[in-house]
């Protein structure tokens, strides 16, 4: 088996169980050492995969009739194929190249992504040997939330559940602090893929369908922090004090953002680096993403993007002492749709409270 990277090997995995590396500066960031184990990249390829705590993966894993205890076997049924970046894997004997199963070009099965979002998938058989014919990424799209890609005129786009993308969107807009814009979803957009019993809940617990668009390419791929930090270790490097060398005040606006916004899910998969694939080197920040659980209805979270332990105020305390950003557009702002009174309340007084 072989590791690629679009077309070219980077990794040979042999019957032995031994690992060798073909192609150094190109590896994974997690697997990027000059001597890589089995179990190392094993590792590596079941966390590529869906979890089985993600809303609907039993019902994707079921209509796939993949294994829902064995991540490396979704890994191989897969290729291990992901939009996050261009890597995949070649088994002995297969005669596809990157032209043929890459997820940025090649249409996307249509019918896991109804299954996806709505959990509906008792009509769907799929055979074995037909999986890998299969072109899907929901199978290594991350996250906890229902959610699948949408591929529209000009691009792929991510649907999910999450209303509090948008206020959080119109908060960083103002502010100036790079993000990934969502949308809202329009009703032609995601009527074929929900059912009528989704749909009812989602407008129940008064949640809305959101998207954006895919970041990544064929040419540039998202490293998280997560991978950055197993590199780090390797090498024995502090990934924060890293971090910050990469780009100091795209770092510390991120404190600055998440304390204002209150976001309590900026976990090692959630942040991160853009990396160039022709070069194997690291570009810059990924764009804040992933809001849908801002505005948390409690003070004091903890920040889970700074190497000591503090809480978000005290992290955007420190960064907003060195940065000195204007705030004060937000006193001037309207509450955005989808915040309650209170919530928008709350913004201002942490906008207040870090205010040079």
């Amino acid at each position: 088996m072989q590791l690629l990277l679009k077309n070219t090997p980077v990794l040979k995995v042999n019957d032995d169980g031994t690992c060798e590396v073909l192609d150094l500066e190109r590896l994974p960031f997690a697997l990027r050492k000059a001597n890589v184990t089995l179990a190392e990249f094993m590792e590596w390829a079941i966390n590529r995969t869906l979890s089985i705590g993600r809303s609907y993966a039993k019902e994707i894993l079921n209509t796939l009739r993949l294994s829902q205890n064995n991540r490396y076997a979704v890994f191989k049924a897969c290729r291990g194929l992901s939009l996050e970046d261009s890597y995949w894997v070649k088994q002995e004997g297969d005669t596809q190249n990157w032209e043929d199963v890459n997820l940025f070009d090649n249409p996307l099965a249509l019918f896991v992504t109804e299954v996806s979002l709505s959990g509906r998938n008792h009509h769907f058989k799929v055979q074995v040997d037909m999986r890998q014919t299969i072109h899907t990424p929901e199978l290594t799209t991350l996250g906890a939330s229902a959610k699948g890609w949408i591929r529209h005129e000009d691009g792929l786009y991510l649907h999910k559940v999450g209303k509090y993308e948008l206020p959080a969107c119109e908060i960083l807009d103002a502010l100036g602090i790079e993000h990934i814009p969502y949308m809202a979803s329009t009703d032609d957009e995601i009527n074929a893929y929900l059912s009528i019993e989704r749909k009812e809940w989602i407008q129940g617990v008064e949640e809305l369908i959101v998207n954006s668009k895919l970041f990544t390419s064929e040419d540039t791929a998202l490293v998280t922090f997560e991978e950055f930090a197993t590199f780090c270790s390797i090498y024995g490097l502090n990934p924060y004090e890293e971090a910050k060398k990469i780009n100091r005040e795209t770092y510390l606006k991120m404190q600055i953002a998440d304390y204002i916004l209150n976001n309590n899910d900026r976990h090692e998969q959630n942040w991160g680096f853009l990396m160039d694939n022709q070069t194997g080197k690291l570009i810059d920040f990924c764009p804040l993403f992933d809001h849908d659980h801002a505005f948390a209805d409690y003070d004091q979270v903890l920040s889970q993007t700074t190497e000591e332990n503090m809480t978000l105020y005290e992290a955007a305390k420190m960064a907003q002492s060195e940065l000195e950003l204007d705030l004060s557009i937000l006193w001037k702002m309207e509450c955005p749709k989808y915040l309650e009174h209170e919530q928008w309340e709350k913004v201002l007084e942490r906008v207040e409270k870090i205010q040079i």
